[in-house]
């Protein structure tokens, strides 16, 4: 063999060299690479807050209740009372009536006439035991009756007042010489109305000392009294 074919020992060296592998073809660089990613992952899938990962929360919604309140009928005036239609013949019903004032206290049956008979408790205005009443005859009312109104006077009802009243002296001379009453009846009857009214606070004489008045047409036709002195 020629010797001179063969390669110097530098020559053979450098033919024989390692060639070094660049970085990102070694394994250790893409493991790293993959546990990265898979971290990275992780973290932009989270909100971050000023304390650490913030975590999605549930709203819950509250819905607004419809409970509407009750609206409970006032207590009952004594324009109301005058507003009661009234009559033997096409007097309101009960049912039209409590639609207008409310629902009654109670109801019952007269003993006497049996007629159907409902009481409110709920009076403006009225003193302690105060209360309305109207008896219904084939379902029309045919009678009503108001008692317990407070009244202010200018001074007590006696004698002189009571015998100040005369028949045939209108409602308007017995508010003027008199003043208001506490109670109020008003009965029908075969088409024709008549009306009393009670004086019972500030009455001079007995406890319980009271005067009633009569009247058909808007004119006095009687009077009654116990207790006044």
């Amino acid at each position: 063999m020629n010797n001179n074919d063969l390669p110097t020992r530098a020559e053979y060296q450098r033919s024989h060299k390692k060639t070094k592998k660049h970085f990102y073809r070694r394994w250790w660089f893409w493991t790293i690479i993959a546990i990265l990613l898979l971290a990275g992952g992780g973290f932009l899938g989270m909100k971050m807050t000023a304390t650490g990962p913030y975590a999605p929360t549930t709203k819950v919604s509250k819905k607004k209740s419809n409970t509407k309140k009750s609206t409970a009928k006032k207590d009952i005036t004594l324009s109301q009372y005058k507003g009661i239609y009234i009559s033997d013949k096409d007097g309101l019903s009960p049912d039209q009536i409590e639609k207008a004032i409310g629902k009654s206290s109670a109801t019952s049956v007269s003993a006497t006439s049996q007629n159907n008979i409902y009481t409110w408790n709920t009076i403006a205005n009225g003193e302690l035991g105060s209360k309305l009443t109207i008896s219904f005859n084939n379902n029309h009312a045919i009678g009503k009756t108001i008692s317990g109104i407070k009244v202010n006077r200018s001074e007590k009802l006696g004698l002189d007042s009571y015998n100040s009243i005369q028949n045939d002296q209108t409602q308007d001379t017995i508010l003027k010489n008199v003043g208001k009453p506490n109670g109020y009846n008003d009965s029908s009857s075969n088409g024709k109305i008549t009306q009393t009214w009670t004086y019972s606070s500030d009455v001079k004489g007995n406890t319980g000392a009271n005067f009633i008045i009569s009247f058909s047409d808007g004119k006095v036709t009687g009077k009654s009294q116990s207790g006044i002195e």
